[in-house]
C-alpha cells in the first residue's frame, strides 16, 4: 500500500510540475503561445468527459488527494512552517489539473484548513468560508522575496473572530507581527492545541506588553506551546496540560522558568535554547523543590552560560530512560562544571549497565568554536574543544568523566571532513579506551591524520606518551576510512612501524581496516590485502578504485 502511496504522490507531482511550470513557456512567441492554450482547453475538455475520476468513489479521491496534500500533517507542532506554506501551492497546483479536480477540491472543506495571514483580504474570507467547520490552522511566514507580501489589515480581526472557536493551531514566524495577533490571542479559544509564535523583534514594536499577557487565561486543549523571547505566566492554569514546551532564541534561563516547568508535569518533549542568563535578579535557594517531570520523553538543552546548567540541570527530576541532549556554547572551567555535565547524561551515577559502544564525534569546522559531541544509548552532550593549549587537559578530563560514569567501555571517535585542527584534538585523546575511529574525507590531511593515531615516525609523535611502554590508541581495534584519495602503503607503515613494539609486549592493536569509495594510489588492492593477512589485519574494500597503470 505505501509503495502504491509514494508512486501515486510522484506521479501527481512530477505531472503538475511538468504541466504547469511557467519555465516552459520561457523563448515562446505569442503565437505559439495562444495555439499552446488552444490545444490545451481541447485536451481538458475532452479529458474531463472520458476521465476515470468522474467515475471514482469520492472517499478514494479523498484518500489520494489527502496524502498528496499532507492533510494528516497540517495540525502537527513539528511541521516545518516552509513546507506548511508549501501545502497551499501544491491545492493551486492540483485545482489546475482540470476543472473536475478544481470543483472537488473547492467543495470539500477538509482542503482548506490552512489560512496563511498574508492572503489577500478578498481570498482570506473566501478560504474561511471554503474551510466552513473544518479546525483550522493559522499561520504567517515570512516571504521568501525581497518584496513583501500583504500584511494583514488590523480591520481583518473582525473577520477572523467569528472563526476563533474552531482554531486549533496558530504558527508564525513573520517579521512583523500583524497588530491583530493581539485581538485574537485575547480570544477563547476552546479546540487551540498548538501556539507557535517565534519572532522576537515584532513583540516590542507594537506593544510593552508580554504576549503572555495576551493569551486566554482558558485554553482548555492546549498541547504545545513554542515561545521565543517571551515566557508563560507562571500561574497559568493550563501549564499542567503541556506536553511539549519550546523556549526558543532569544531568551533567559531564570527563577520564571523554573516555576513555569514546575506546573508541567505532563510534559513529553521539552527543548529551552538559552543565550542569556537571568540569575542575577534572583537565585534558587536549596528549598526550591525539584522539578518533577515523570512522563518526559525528550530533552534538549543548548545554553551559552555555564550557570543555567547548574541552576537548572540539576534540579530535574526525570526519569532514566529520557533522550535527553545538552549542547553547551564554552568549554566547562572548574571540576563542578564537568560534575554538572556529568549529572546531566548520567544522574543515576555509574551505571551498572554501558550503552552499547559510545561515540565521540569531532565536528568539522562549519560552525567555530570546534565541537565535540559524547553520545551514549539517547544521551548526548555537545561542547567546545578549548582554544589554549594549556586547557587541553579539559577535553581528556570530561571524557574520562563521563567513561567513568560508564566503568569505561571501548567507544567509537568518529572525524568528518577534518582539518589539523581536528586532527591535533585527536591525537589529544590517544591514552583513552577509542576502540574504532571512523574518518571522512581526509583530503589534504590524510598524513597529519595517520601522526595523531602514532604512524609518521618510528618514535613516537609529540604530544604522546612517551614512556617507552604505551603507544597512543594502544586499544585501536578498528579504522574506517571514507571518501579519501591516499597510498595504501601508508596503510601498510600504519600497521608495520609498531610490529616491535608489539612483539616486545606481547600486546595486540589494530585487527581490521576497512576503506569505503576511496581512490587507491601506489599498489593495488590485491597485493595490500595479502600484506597486511599476513600480520594478522584484514583490510575490508567496500566501493574503492585500483590506481591506474601509469599511477604504479
Amino acid at each position: 500500500m505505501k509503495a502504491l502511496t509514494d508512486t501515486l504522490i510522484g506521479r501527481v507531482d512530477a505531472f503538475l510540475k511538468e504541466s504547469f511550470s511557467a519555465e516552459q513557456r520561457d523563448g515562446r512567441d505569442e503565437a505559439e503561445i495562444a495555439i499552446c492554450e488552444a490545444i490545451e482547453v481541447i485536451i481538458r475538455r475532452r479529458r474531463n468527459q472520458r476521465l476515470v475520476f468522474s467515475r471514482l468513489p469520492s472517499d478514494i479521491i479523498h484518500c489520494v488527494f489527502s496524502l498528496a496534500l499532507d492533510l494528516d500533517r497540517i495540525h502537527e507542532p513539528d511541521l516545518p512552517l516552509d513546507v506548511l506554506d508549501d501545502h497551499r501551492k501544491q491545492l493551486f497546483r492540483m485545482r489546475c489539473v482540470s476543472v473536475a479536480w478544481n470543483e472537488f477540491l473547492v467543495s470539500g472543506s477538509r482542503y482548506w484548513p490552512a489560512v496563511n495571514l498574508r492572503t489577500p483580504p478578498d481570498i482570506l474570507k473566501t478560504n474561511l468560508r471554503r474551510a466552513a467547520e473544518a479546525p483550522l490552522c493559522i499561520y504567517s511566514t515570512n516571504p521568501k522575496e525581497r518584496r513583501r507580501e500583504t500584511i494583514p489589515d488590523p480591520l481583518d480581526e473582525l473577520v477572523l473572530l467569528p472563526f476563533m472557536g474552531q482554531v486549533r493551531t496558530i504558527r508564525s514566524n513573520n517579521e512583523e507581527f500583524p497588530p491583530l495577533w493581539k485581538g485574537l490571542l485575547q480570544c477563547a479559544m476552546p479546540v487551540l492545541e498548538t501556539l507557535d509564535l517565534t519572532e522576537h523583534s515584532s513583540w516590542d514594536t507594537m506593544s510593552s506588553e508580554p504576549p503572555a499577557e495576551w493569551l486566554s487565561g482558558t485554553l482548555p486543549m492546549i498541547r504545545n506551546i513554542t515561545a521565543r523571547g517571551w515566557q508563560p505566566q507562571s500561574n497559568a492554569a493550563w501549564l499542567g496540560s503541556l506536553e511539549s514546551l519550546v523556549f526558543s532564541r532569544p531568551t533567559s534561563a531564570d527563577m520564571n522558568m523554573l516555576r513555569i516547568l514546575s506546573q508541567c508535569s505532563s510534559l513529553f518533549s521539552l527543548r529551552i535554547e538559552a543565550d542569556g542568563s537571568g540569575w542575577h535578579e534572583e537565585e534558587p535557594t536549596d528549598s526550591f523543590p525539584n522539578i518533577v517531570l515523570p512522563n518526559l520523553r525528550k530533552l534538549e538543552l543548548e545554553f551559552d552560560v555555564l550557570q543555567d546548567i547548574h541552576h537548572l540541570v540539576r534540579r530535574l527530576d526525570i526519569p532514566h530512560s529520557t533522550q535527553r541532549s545538552l549542547e553547551i556554547m564554552f568549554a566547562p572551567q572548574s571540576e563542578e562544571d564537568v560534575e554538572d555535565l556529568a549529572h546531566f547524561i548520567f544522574p543515576e551515577g555509574t551505571v551498572s549497565k554501558s550503552p552499547t559502544n559510545p561515540l565521540l564525534q569531532i565536528h568539522n569546522l562549519s560552525r567555530r568554536p570546534l565541537r565535540v559531541t559524547y553520545t551514549a544509548g539517547a544521551r548526548s552532550i555537545t561542547f567546545p574543544v578549548p582554544d589554549r593549549a594549556e586547557e587541553w587537559d579539559l577535553l581528556e578530563n570530561i571524557i574520562i568523566v563521563l567513561q567513568n560514569r560508564l566503568n569505561n567501555p571501548p567507544f567509537t571517535a568518529e572525524l568528518d571532513s577534518p582539518t589539523d585542527i581536528q586532527a591535533n584534538t585527536l591525537r589529544r585523546l590517544g591514552n583513552l579506551n577509542i576502540q574504532r575511529i571512523r574518518a571522512k574525507c581526509l583530503e589534504g590531511h590524510f598524513d597529519n591524520f595517520l601522526a595523531a593515531i602514532g604512524s609518521r615516525h618510528e618514535t613516537l609523535p609529540s604530544g604522546t606518551v612517551g614512556d617507552g611502554h604505551n603507544w597512543p590508541f594502544e586499544s585501536l581495534r578498528e579504522l574506517t576510512i571514507e571518501r579519501t584519495d591516499f597510498p595504501l602503503s601508508q596503510i601498510i607503515r600504519l600497521v608495520g612501524i609498531r610490529r616491535g613494539h608489539l612483539r616486545t609486549t606481547s600486546k595486540e592493536w589494530l585487527k581490521r581496516i576497512t576503506l569505503i569509495d576511496c581512490d587507491l594510489r601506489g599498489m593495488y588492492l590485491r597485493r595490500a590485502i595479502l600484506q597486511l593477512d599476513n600480520i594478522g589485519v584484514t583490510l575490508v574494500a567496500e566501493g574503492c578504485r585500483d590506481p591506474e597503470p601509469d599511477q604504479k
